[in-house]
């Protein structure tokens, strides 16, 4: 590896570092768009996230390639994470929403501690065995079936117009066409860049037809500016959201895992048992990094192996600039503010592939389990409670202890739970089957 990089002209490395920026770019640009709708922001405060989002997606991936794993993997937002924001944001009333963001602080933080302590106990696969495949099939569906109905009011337009509107609608779909062309058909490095040239012609058609809504009014004070700390305001702790955050950590060790293993494979490099740990590490880090700087939670990108497959950089120099440039992006206001435009409809279509994909994997884990009476009764009494709470109307939980509302009235976590108490305790089996998610 070091006489690759002997033989790297400086001018190939940085042109390598730009391909790095880029690929960081598609993972990051839609979610502050997402979660900030969810959360009713304002441009400014939804500007301002962008560049919070580049500056610690851009630390994030240091801090691994340096005190983690030591591996060329990109740390982006993790599906799961900004998908809880998201539900969050929708479940609770005008009023909560900023107190809920102060909470996901305290959460984020709280779950990096455990992550980082876990990280040095030789307890992680006990803990990882509570998620067996059944537990993170369930996980898997309840997420995405909470979130499917935000994805199709925004694509057909309803959210926007309050009604179906065929000009969104049609786009969306080319938006998503174009995508599925470039992950199926595309060689090369142009078969990671499918989100972005997605969202460049999403985008673009927007504009074409006139679907822009009014110029938005915030103007940054200047040309630099430091990521301010805290920005959601100081962290305050809530049992249900830090419930929530850790048990998300612990789901995503399974991601972490994996996508240090695909990236060994992408290398042709064999992986120590201590790159793992370290890599949660890593991504324990990368969270408390994250609540500190009011974002939503990273874990690293398993993505990073196709893209190393498809470019043949296979050298950390060229990530470490791509990282560098995305968080040195963070620094300039300008760099949010442009990429905040980016409309609401064409962010959820540039992430319908992946939440889909989401959606197969826990398909997946649920097909490979035996179809016992045992198992059935496990995974239908789990959806059936989850998916069922779901369509309970806020207002009938305004009777519950606060301490309690936030796990009560989330029909994921409840959910969750119960497939754990099912699986471990009420019909438990002597032997399970584990393996990672994604």
């Amino acid at each position: 590896m070091n006489d690759l990089i002997k033989k790297d002209s400086g001018f190939l490395v940085g042109v390598q570092g730009i391909q790095w920026a880029i690929f960081m770019l598609t993972n990051i640009i839609a979610v502050p768009v997402v979660v900030g709708a969810a959360f009713h922001m304002s441009a400014a405060d939804i500007s301002t996230f962008m560049q919070r989002m580049l500056f610690v997606s851009g630390a994030a991936t240091l801090i691994q390639v340096f005190f983690g794993h030591r591996l060329p993997v990109v740390e982006g937002a993790a599906g799961m994470w900004w998908a809880i924001f998201i539900l969050l944001g929708e479940m609770s009333a005008p009023a909560n929403r900023g107190p809920l963001l102060e909470q996901l602080e305290m959460g984020l933080i709280i779950a990096g501690v455990f992550l980082a302590v876990l990280s040095f106990l030789p307890i992680i696969e006990k803990v990882r065995n509570l998620f067996t495949p059944i537990v993170t099939g369930v996980y898997l569906i309840l997420l995405v079936s909470q979130m499917s109905g935000s994805f199709f009011k925004s694509m057909l337009g309803i959210t926007e117009t309050g009604h179906l509107s065929g000009k969104i609608a049609c786009i969306c779909l080319v938006e998503i066409l174009i995508i599925l062309m470039f992950s199926l058909k595309a060689r090369g490095v142009l078969k990671s860049m499918g989100p972005l040239f997605g969202i460049a012609v999403g985008w673009g058609l927007f504009y074409w037809f006139g679907l822009i809504g009014p110029a938005k009014t915030y103007v940054p004070a200047g040309w630099f500016a430091i990521p301010k700390i805290f920005a959601w305001g100081l962290p305050t702790f809530d049992i249900g959201i830090v419930l929530t955050s850790v048990i998300t950590s612990i789901v995503l060790i399974s991601n972490v895992i994996a996508s240090i293993l695909v990236v060994g494979i992408a290398l042709e490099k064999e992986i120590q048992s201590k790159q793992y740990q370290k890599g949660i590490f890593g991504n324990g880090a990368g969270l408390i990094v994250s609540g500190i700087f009011s974002v939503v939670g990273v874990v690293p990108l398993s993505v990073s192996a196709g893209f190393i497959s498809t470019t043949g950089i296979k050298t950390k120099r060229p990530l470490m600039i791509g990282a560098i440039l995305i968080l040195a992006a963070g620094f300039f206001p300008y760099a949010g503010e442009f990429f905040s435009k980016l409309p609401l409809e064409v962010a959820y279509a540039s992430l319908f592939i992946p939440f889909s994909q989401m959606m197969g994997f826990g398909i997946r884990d649920l097909m490979g389990q035996e179809p016992s009476g045992r198992n059935l009764l496990v995974i239908g009494l789990s959806l059936m409670v989850g998916i069922g709470m779901m369509f309970m109307p806020p207002a009938a939980f305004e009777s519950v202890a606060p301490w309690l509302r936030n796990i009560v009235a989330n029909g994921l976590l409840d959910g969750l739970i119960l497939c754990l108490l099912l699986e471990h305790i009420i019909f438990r089996e002597n032997k399970k089957s584990v393996h990672p998610t994604a």
